[in-house]
Order: structure tokens, then sequence, then C-alpha cells
């Protein structure tokens, strides 16, 4: 049987007879018995060939120490991508001298931003397919965290005695000298990240961003130094691969978990599972920060390894009243930052001077400038109605608001009921795609227009706006389909309302 792609490319797995218990940790994949060392939590387990007796067998290689014991290597990254993620592993094993297959179900045309940034030096390309070949020769195959771990060509290369990492497992391996604190949840991860980033150097500390925000953590392994701190923005799919291997982070922080993922994840609670590794795998020494609360929060606290911290997201955190950003989710982010900050050492002033100069992150809910008079939002990573139901919380009408783009499986009632009994909603322009097609029905007594482009859109919506009016890109849908991803959809959008004369926001006064 033919597996069927998915919309990272990656081919999902035919159905075969496969076992997986993690109890006494015993592995079957592909009619061959493996056993995963069984270590305890927080010690890098690691898949032993068939064979391989626990207690004294062969010892792991070099490269899972040393990364510079990759040179000569045979490996394997598999999913280039268009976001940083693969092409900064990529880079990082051909800097370190392996023997390098990128390979990618994608075609070169639609990879042509990666493959022209990581060049043709060093590296061997398969393109638009996967060659079983090169699995079954690997040492070491580094997956994208959007390839299925049950992958028919990742059990092939377990099959052939290879390892098979994440970048952030490797990254969590390797990261020996620095206090790496890991940030998930469904929204709010790369505001908060980057607020706890900008606290801890208010502090005084060195400290590193990287992860799911377009930066990788590879490329950022050599900044790191002694006493430093990493933080790391993981999604689901990331946090998921660390389930088995019992690597963890020093400090975990949850922002909350909200309906999302579903068309990846059968149900919450799937879904809730794939994020608690971060937390279950801590161990004592070990922190983690989750907001006070009943439901979700208190599940996850209840199965953390370590030490939590459970802040109380109805009172503000110190320097709000001056930050440079609004919305309760915004004054919840950076509670949950501060929290972290303050348990990794940092004193209050340095945070309530980090949480007052902080404006935000680009490409969320963000104020670009003037357009016709109207104010001009970007918040592109609204990929949930929830999302954009915060956008519209935290942001002045009336509004005309773009949105739509594809299904996640997710209820748009709450977003349309919100429009429908809006007075300030101008109107809705609705990009193509199933979410739209979901939408579209339900929002009965808004005008609303179809657009095919971005341009139609834009288009659209500013003859929509009037002087006053916010003319907000938040999509509530992923933008699979019509874009490279969401932040091509948010680039497209500014450098539309850029070429229609916009006023740009730094040379904007009072507004936003």
């Amino acid at each position: 049987m033919r597996g069927q792609k998915g919309r990272s490319g990656a081919a999902c797995l035919p159905q075969q007879k496969s076992y997986i218990t993690f109890g006494y940790r015993t592995l079957f994949v592909r009619g061959r018995a493996a056993h995963l060392d069984n270590t305890p939590r927080g010690c890098h387990n690691r898949l032993l060939p068939r064979g391989t007796a626990r207690g004294g067998g062969a010892a792991a290689p070099a490269w899972t120490r040393d990364p510079d014991a990759l040179r000569g290597r045979r490996v394997v990254v598999m999913g280039l991508g268009v976001q940083q993620g693969g092409l900064g592993v990529a880079a990082f094993m051909r800097g370190r001298g392996a023997d390098l297959v990128v390979t990618d179900l994608r075609p070169a045309r639609e990879l042509e931003p990666s493959l022209a940034e990581l060049g043709k030096d060093g590296v061997r390309y398969v393109l638009g397919r996967h060659d079983l070949a090169d699995f079954q020769r690997a040492e070491l195959v580094v997956r994208n965290p959007a390839v299925p771990a049950a992958s028919p060509f990742l059990q092939a290369a377990r099959a052939a005695g290879a390892y098979v990492e994440m970048e952030f497992t490797l990254f969590l391996r390797w990261c020996r000298q620095a206090e790496v604190i890991g940030v998930t949840g469904t929204r709010g991860k790369t505001t908060t990240a980057t607020a706890l980033h900008a606290m801890l150097a208010a502090g005084g500390r060195r400290a590193v961003l990287a992860g799911n925000m377009r930066v990788s953590a590879l490329a950022q392994l050599a900044e790191t130094a002694p006493g430093s701190a990493v933080v790391l923005e993981m999604s689901s799919a990331q946090v998921e691969g660390l389930g088995e291997t019992g690597l963890r982070t020093r400090g975990a922080v949850l922002t909350n978990l909200r309906e999302d993922h579903l068309d990846r994840y059968a149900d919450m609670t799937a879904y809730a599972r794939a994020k608690l590794p971060l937390l279950a795998n801590q161990r004592q020494g070990d922190w983690a920060v989750v907001p006070a609360g009943a439901g979700w929060p208190d599940w996850f606290a209840a199965r953390a390894g370590g030490a939590v911290v459970r802040p109380n997201l109805d009172q503000a955190p110190p320097g709000w009243e001056r930050a440079g950003l609004a919305g309760r989710h915004n004054r919840d982010n950076l509670a949950l930052a501060a929290a972290a900050a303050r348990r990794a050492g940092v004193d209050q002033p340095a945070i309530a001077r980090a949480a007052a100069s902080f404006a935000g992150v680009a490409a969320r809910q963000e104020f670009i400038g003037m357009l016709d008079g109207a104010r001009v939002y970007n918040d592109t990573t609204a990929t949930t109605p929830d999302a954009a139901l915060a956008a519209l919380d935290a942001i002045p009408g009336p509004w005309v608001l773009i949105a739509g783009g594809s299904h996640k499986g997710l209820d748009f009632e709450p977003l349309a009921r919100r429009l429908r009994a809006s007075r300030d909603v101008r109107g809705v322009v609705l990009l193509p795609g199933a979410g739209a097609d979901r939408l579209a029905p339900l929002l009965r007594g808004c005008r609303v227009q179809q657009a095919p482009s971005m341009a139609e859109a834009v288009r659209r919506a500013r003859a929509l706006a009037r002087p006053g009016d916010a003319l907000l890109l938040s999509p509530a849908c992923a933008s699979f389909g019509l874009f490279r991803h969401e932040f091509d959809r948010g680039n497209q959008f500014a450098a539309l309302v850029r070429a229609a004369g916009l006023e740009e926001a730094r040379n904007v006064e009072g507004e936003a």
C-alpha cells in the first residue's frame, strides 16, 4: 500500500504491524526486535542494536557526546523545509564534516529559498522523493518535526541500526554548559519566550533565544557558555520527540492548552500528551511554570517531574502598565515570563525594566502603519479561531478582517458569534481554503467577500475600511495551499499594503 503525502511533505506510514511499548522499553519494528536502554528518567535513552545487552553493552557513538565527532559520519536530514529548522540542521551537519544527504518530498521549486541559502557544497540532495537506500546506510537520521515518527523510512533506518533524532534532541545532548528553559503551549509561546529572554538579559544573564520561531537551535549552540541560559520555544511536535528519550530541560513554561492541531491529534488529550514530556521528563532540581487554575493547568502540574511554580494570572506582572503591548493574553504571557525569570534568578526590578520596554513580537498583532487613515495590523500567526478572537479583544475596532485559509479541525462558531454580534465589523474578506469554506456560512448577517489571492484581499479590505478603522490580517486558519507558510502570508500582506502607500509605524505618532 502506498503512503499518502501530508502537508509537510512527509510520507504517512502504510498500515504495518509494529509494536512499541515503553513499560519495559522493548521495541519491535518491522518484525525485528530492538531494545531501548532502560536508564532512569532524565538520562539519554537510545536505541541499541538487536542483541546488545543492557549494562555493559556497546558504548554510544562519540558524536552523541561531541558533535565534532560527526566528521565522516553518514547523516540524513529528512525534511529541509522553508522555515530555518531543517536548513539550520543541514548547515550544522555540513559544518561538522558529516557525509550529508538532505531529502524532502517537496520538489526543488518549492524549496528554492532554503536551497539557495544552503548551497550545493558538501551536500547531496534527494528532492521530490526519498530513497530507501539512503536511510538503510545512514548512521544518523535527523527528522523534521512534521515527519511522523512512524514513517516507513525511519523504520527502515532504525532496523538498519541508525539513530533517529530531531534538532532539539541533539541540542539537548550537546548543550551541557547552559541552563535550558523550554517554552510550550498553544498560544503565546513566542511572546513568552521572547519576553523571558529580555528579562534574563536585563538581569545580567547571557541568554540565547531559539526554537520554533524560525531560529535554529543548533545554529545557536556555539553561542552558549558556562552559566548562560537558553530559551527554547517548542511546538507540540518538537516536545513530542522528547518523549522516548528522557531528555529534559532545566526549566519549563506552559503557557496554556487550547483547541488546536486536531488535524494531527485524535483529541485534546492526545494533544496534551504530546506536550507533556517537557514537564514529565523533569526531575528533582528542575522547575516548571504552569498557570494557576483548574482544568489543563492542573493536569500538567500533577504530572510534572520537578518543582512547579503556579503564578496567578489575575495579577499583572511588574512593569506591565508601561509595556508597549495590549490585551489580557499578552499580560498573561508577560506574567508567565516574569515567573520563569524570577525562578531563574532575575530580580524584580530587572523584570520590571524588561517588561516596561517590551513591545511585542513581529507578525503577532503587529501594528505596521496607517493606510488611507486606517490602522493596519499583521497578525498572520493567528492560525486558530481562538487567536483571532484574542486579536479582536486587543485591537480597538471598527475592524475590516482578512481571514480564511486551511482548516485544522477547529470550531469556528465562537469567532463567528463574535463577528455576528459586533456592530464594529465593517466586513470580512476571506482567503480561499477549507477553513474559509467552514467559516463563511456561519457569518450570516456580516458583509463577507471572497478573495482568490492576498492581493485581491488587500484591495477589497482597503475599499471597505474607513479612516480610524483597523485593517486586520488575523486569519484564524493555517496557511497551507496559498502560501509557503504563515510568515510568507504575512510578508505578502505587508508588502502589498506598503505598495499601496502605507505610512510606516515608526513614522506614526500616537497610534496603535
